[in-house]
């Protein structure tokens, strides 16, 4: 493709790994392949690997998350790369999703970037088998709109669970029927992950849209 035939990026989207998986798992790159492709690439989608993950990659060894300020300071960095003139979007998948808030909390005293929102993939309410310690506060102290995107047996946050929480009415939920954490349907669903997958793009897509009117 010529450079005159390239298309305008009108959005970028910083997308964080979760916990056990880097941006080369098959989640992260089929979320990044989907929205690239849905918005015919005029929402450019940054994947990066936290440091930790980056270790993981060299070695092969397991090794826990970098603790909350390096992970920040490694999203910080990802949109410190980001073009100040073209809108920003962040967000992750599970663990990812909430380096995103805290970033966000983080920026608005070192801003280097205009963020516009903020989409979570399997955002983690709760730890597993523990419903009764939430992860509303940082949720609830981020203002800005936001979208989630949540299977309905998701273990880190059911549809019937997070429905009775008091989530601010800045954050839209969009439910994938029968979706676990990583978004994949049962098969009695009569969806593939493909296609749940392709719903969660769609949606993010549909929510960039949104706040760029």
């Amino acid at each position: 493709m010529l450079p005159s035939q390239q298309p305008k990026i009108k959005a970028q989207f910083i997308l964080a790994h979760g916990a056990g998986a880097g941006k080369h798992s098959e989640f992260m790159q089929q979320m990044c392949n989907k929205i690239t492709e849905l918005s015919q690439s005029e929402i450019k989608v940054i994947l990066f690997d936290f440091p930790y993950m980056q270790l993981i990659e060299q070695t092969g060894k397991k090794r826990p998350p970098n603790k909350m300020p390096v992970l920040v300071e490694a999203y910080r960095e990802q949109l410190k790369a980001c073009d100040p003139q073209i809108p920003v979007f962040v967000g992750g998948k599970s663990m990812g999703a909430r380096v995103a808030l805290e970033t966000i909390l983080n920026h608005r005293q070192k801003p280097v970037v205009n963020i516009r929102g903020y989409c979570a993939l399997g955002y983690p309410f709760h730890p597993v088998g523990k419903p009764e310690k939430l992860r509303l506060e940082l949720l609830n102290s981020v203002d800005i709109n936001g979208l989630i995107v949540q299977g309905t047996r998701d273990t880190f946050g059911k549809q019937a669970e997070v429905e009775s929480y008091p989530l601010n009415s800045n954050y839209k939920v969009k439910w994938i029927d029968t979706g676990d954490h990583s978004l994949k349907p049962l098969k009695s669903s009569g969806m593939t992950h493909a296609q749940t997958l392709q719903q969660a793009a769609e949606s993010i897509l549909e929510y960039i849209n949104e706040q760029l009117v």
